[in-house]
């Protein structure tokens, strides 16, 4: 495995990719908010942001690095129930989406892991992850050529990404989530699903649990709502705020 990761990185060209860091100035691959490392900063154009990059964005959600939870986990937001899933495959082939998400994979491991780790003053190499379905219907939830994105993209995170999650969260599921659980459960390593909890309507208290009030967005319960950037805390294309 470890000869196959290393073989993968040098045929990927991974080594190469550009990720943002302290000692450089270019551009972050996401919206980050809270890290010194980095400046607060929302994907826009510019020098080594690729158009995929950018048509992508446009379709995502709204996802953001925000913060830390009460161990000192970087925590992911994602807001995938606002998707544009339909245009997705129609923007990007498979090796884009897949650049877009590994160049996304090497800044937190280079970047952000690393000064999580010395304000934590330990090792931190994994993150806690957040996916509010808000918004989600059943037509995303069937659509075919996504999951089938998502199958793979789980798979090379699975093989070239190893034990990065801490724990995930996923709230404001929908009843019909169930169905599409069962079939993306088989996808996953045991060790992932039991990292995984799926939290009814009052989420609040869960996500304060291990993430503190000052940390969370306010659409989850908690008190941050980073007035100071552009879409706040989450920002998103689809939502336009």
């Amino acid at each position: 495995m470890l000869n196959g990761w290393y073989e993968w990185r040098k045929s990927a060209n991974i080594d190469d990719l550009p990720v943002a860091q302290a000692d450089n100035n270019l551009p972050v691959p996401y919206p980050i908010r809270g890290y010194y490392s980095v400046a607060d900063a929302n994907l826009t154009a510019g020098t080594l942001v690729s158009e995929v990059q950018l048509k992508l964005n446009k379709t995502f959600g709204g996802g953001c690095w925000h913060k830390r939870d009460k161990d000192g986990h970087p925590v992911y937001i994602e807001r995938a129930g606002r998707y544009l899933m339909k245009d997705i495959s129609k923007l990007s082939t498979m090796g884009g989406l897949f650049e877009f998400h590994f160049l996304m994979q090497e800044f937190i491991n280079r970047t952000i892991f690393p000064e999580c780790s010395q304000l934590a003053g330990r090792e931190i190499s994994q993150q806690v992850v957040v996916f509010d379905l808000a918004g989600i219907s059943i037509g995303m939830l069937s659509h075919i050529p996504a999951l089938n994105m998502l199958r793979e993209m789980l798979s090379k995170d699975q093989l070239y990404y190893p034990e990065c999650m801490y724990r995930t969260y996923i709230v404001n599921a929908p009843s019909m989530f169930v169905t599409a659980w069962k079939m993306i459960r088989s996808w996953l390593d045991p060790r992932v699903i039991s990292k995984i909890h799926i939290l009814s309507k009052d989420h609040t208290g869960e996500l304060l649990k291990q993430i503190p009030a000052a940390n969370l967005p306010s659409f989850l319960g908690g008190n941050c709502r980073c007035s100071h950037m552009p879409g706040g805390c989450v920002p998103s294309v689809p939502l336009n705020n």
